[in-house]
């Protein structure tokens, strides 16, 4: 029952971040459009934003459980793509809200796991050192966040496919280099 009461809180914010920007929307608007008691929502939730977070870290495990294998990375990282397309008015207010922490936690949680298991498996076999691989997982993790946020603040224009192609292409293309490089500097 509890599962239910937060995902109808969390249905109730996205509908309303349809229309208006994260600061903007108050406890009130959410109890409304959801039809239970301000106690309930914080029953659940400390406040908006720790229901946003919760919004992003649930979508964020159920594409990392829906991709555990190895070697499907770029579905899982184009799948959380097609989310924020998808959702693209809600971002843009999440992301120009006071808080952008939430959004910083999917993205972080969506490609971190697929990084480092992507440059593990190619580390094992170059027997690379772990802090390299760790380096090595962190520096990809950064650029591909970093070019997410330019993604959704410059509009989303460039389809979510061809960006988890692109960002695929570069990683794939790189990663070695990148790994013995590190390997030398830090084992």
């Amino acid at each position: 029952m509890a599962n239910l009461t937060k995902k109808a809180l969390a249905a109730s914010v996205m509908k309303l971040l349809e229309s208006k920007p994260l600061d903007k929307i108050t406890i009130k608007d959410i109890t409304d459009e959801c039809g239970v008691t301000r106690n309930t929502f914080y029953y659940h939730f400390q406040d908006i934003y720790d229901l946003c977070s919760w919004i992003f870290i649930s979508r964020a495990e159920e594409i990392m459980n829906a991709h555990r294998d190895e070697e499907q990375w770029e579905k899982g990282f184009l799948t959380g793509l097609e989310y924020l397309y998808e959702h693209k008015k809600m971002i843009y207010h999440v992301r120009r809200s006071i808080s952008k922490e939430a959004l910083d936690r999917y993205l972080d949680g969506v490609v971190v796991k697929y990084t480092l298991k992507f440059v593990r498996i190619k580390a094992r076999e170059m027997n690379v050192c772990e802090a390299a691989q760790k380096t090595i997982a962190e520096f990809y993790k950064n650029a591909f966040i970093g070019k997410v946020l330019q993604w959704i603040d410059e509009g989303m224009d460039t389809p979510p496919e061809k960006l988890a192609t692109l960002c695929n292409n570069i990683f794939r293309g790189t990663v070695v280099n990148a790994l013995l490089s590190a390997d030398k500097v830090l084992s």
